[in-house]
């Protein structure tokens, strides 16, 4: 059976059970942090537009508080140096884990709180906005299978979030800016200097493909063009170019989830090619020019 508006709104968007005691809103992203920031009655405009004091999602109590006093408090503190934090995620760039489950890394407490902003803006998206395609893609996100196996994670306390490459980017424009993507599903949040994109559910295929040298290589080019041109929107630059190589990976992510063992299982880096360096090649040529495109959509001239 379909849930419809009324379903989704009596269950808990963090652990999918149904509300039947007292029911409260998720600000999906924390009022102390939009507080700091100055950005509380500016609206984050997309297919409707809606204040970001008032993006809400219906919670049990005891998940909101603890969903909270777990990750949110902890980032808050975090971003209160974002130049930092942007060095303590860096650090942590290097490794793929097949195995994902709950740790202290400065990785994981974002991932999963940019996790659950992307899902619960399409959650907030669903419930407000008239039924048009793009509710129907935004009841796709959170009635999927990666949705719905986060929320079974957090029922087990394993976070709310499945593998997905997180890459973090620094800039001299100190404005705030957050953007979603639906296919691949991705998040831009710029905080200060800091922007973090998060490449949701990809199994790290993302990662596979740019870091290391790569990723380094990358982030000398944008602080050189930002250096030339002070306006130059390093952000978008990251999105495009993430976004748009996940576009030509030619592999789909895969996860298996150990309720025994409550971790995730990432199978998306195996394989049963011969020679998978070849097999997975992606075409830089169509990178480059869907990149382009992207950016276009953005508003940002190519030369």
């Amino acid at each position: 059976m379909t849930a419809t508006h009324n379903d989704i709104k009596k269950i808990c968007f963090f652990c999918s059970q149904p509300i039947e005691g007292k029911k409260t809103l998720e600000h999906i992203i924390p009022n102390s942090l939009l507080g700091k920031l100055g950005i509380k009655e500016e609206e984050l405009k997309g297919e409707g537009a809606f204040q970001y004091s008032r993006i809400k999602v219906p919670a049990h109590s005891s998940c909101n508080s603890g969903f909270g006093s777990e990750y949110e408090n902890k980032i808050i503190e975090l971003l209160d140096n974002p130049k930092q934090l942007y060095v303590d995620l860096k650090n942590e760039e290097s490794g793929i884990s097949m195995r994902y489950g709950p740790d202290e890394s400065f990785t994981m407490l974002i991932s999963t709180w940019l996790s659950k902003i992307y899902y619960g803006l399409f959650y907030n998206d669903y419930l407000k906005l008239g039924e048009s395609e793009f509710t129907k893609s935004a009841k796709n996100i959170i009635e999927s299978d990666n949705f719905k196996m986060v929320q079974e994670a957090y029922q087990d306390g394993v976070g709310f979030c499945i593998p997905s490459s997180l890459y973090v980017f620094t800039s001299k424009n100190e404005s705030f800016d957050l953007r979603t993507m639906i296919y691949p599903q991705t998040i831009l949040m710029k905080v200060k200097s800091l922007t973090m994109i998060l490449c949701i559910g990809d199994g790290f295929l993302t990662k596979n493909y740019l870091n290391n040298g790569i990723l380094k290589d990358y982030r000398d080019f944008l602080a050189l063009e930002e250096k030339k041109e002070q306006r130059f929107p390093v952000h978008l630059y990251g999105l495009a170019e993430i976004t748009s190589l996940r576009m030509h990976i030619p592999k789909e992510p895969s996860f298996i989830y150990s309720k025994q063992e409550k971790v995730i299982i990432n199978m998306s880096l195996t394989t049963g090619v011969s020679d998978p360096d070849e097999y997975y090649k992606v075409d830089e040529v169509s990178i480059i020019k869907k990149r382009d495109e992207i950016l276009k959509e953005f508003g940002v001239i190519i030369e």
